[in-house]
């Protein structure tokens, strides 16, 4: 096996977007591996492959420091260094990293709210290019299995708590710490016993990975108050103005994988 598959995915992720957009007959991939569709500029500052190396990063250089600061970095790191087939957690967790969004490209175009790319994503790692790939990288079908399921749920947390209290007018940072809160993030962590601490690492290094443009805020009315600071940024740096949306959310997705992370080990 390969001393780290996660750098060696990463290195080849510019073919193998390439090959899929070619097999799936998606020209804008094909000539750009780190082309960002319009419908996403509202919530992704870099395109696929920029994203994808942005949310390794914060995996590897900002995670453990977020987790201690929340107070559960140990307790994390004891479900991380289990290992599966002899290779830890964490090193299969970093190696679902590169190819968790890799469905955007199929489902190009689709006009769906929810197009499922999590569930695309999931399924290519299945088709033999993907597959004998993983395979030849050393990876047994228990690896490929557990890291495709850390792809199929990595939006969990975004899906079923964020986008489920913003269905109720319950999207807000003062709103977290409610019990309602807790008996939400409580009911899927139940849903997905298996990979229950994988939904909140993957929550937030993906929310930090969209953006490089950070705000702090413990209110809502903070986060309003940056909102000019905000434009100004993104005029400065001739980035697209939808792009304050990302921003925006930042503080309150981060606190949402917060909040579902200790309310595991609460």
């Amino acid at each position: 096996m390969k001393k780290n598959i996660a750098e060696s995915i990463e290195n080849e992720l510019p073919e193998i977007i390439k090959r899929i957009a070619i097999d799936y007959n998606i020209p804008l991939f094909i000539n750009n591996p780190d082309f960002l569709e319009k419908r996403l500029e509202k919530w992704h500052q870099f395109g696929l492959l920029g994203h994808t190396k942005k949310v390794r990063e914060i995996f590897l250089n900002e995670l453990n420091d977020n987790l201690k600061s929340f107070g559960i970095y140990e307790k994390v790191q004891k479900v991380l260094i289990k290992k599966i087939d002899n290779i830890e957690k964490n090193k299969l967790f970093e190696a679902s990293i590169p190819l968790h969004d890799l469905g955007k490209i199929i489902i190009y175009g689709d006009t769906r709210i929810n197009r499922e790319h999590e569930i695309v994503s999931r399924n290519l790692i299945y088709k033999d290019f993907l597959n004998n790939k993983l395979d030849s990288m050393g990876l047994s079908n228990k690896h490929i299995d557990y890291i495709a399921r850390c792809v199929e749920t990595h939006d969990v947390i975004g899906k079923e708590i964020r986008d489920k209290l913003k269905q109720n007018n319950k999207l807000n940072l003062e709103y977290l710490s409610d019990s309602y809160v807790k008996h939400i993030c409580k009911d899927i962590s139940n849903k997905y016993l298996d990979i229950k601490v994988e939904l909140g690492i993957f929550s937030f290094c993906d929310s930090l990975g969209r953006t490089d443009i950070r705000i702090y805020a413990n209110t809502d009315s903070e986060v309003i108050q940056k909102e000019s600071e905000i434009i100004q940024i993104l005029e400065q740096r001739s980035l697209p103005s939808e792009l304050k949306c990302a921003v925006i959310q930042l503080p309150l997705n981060i606190k949402l994988a917060e909040t579902y992370l200790k309310n595991l080990f609460g």
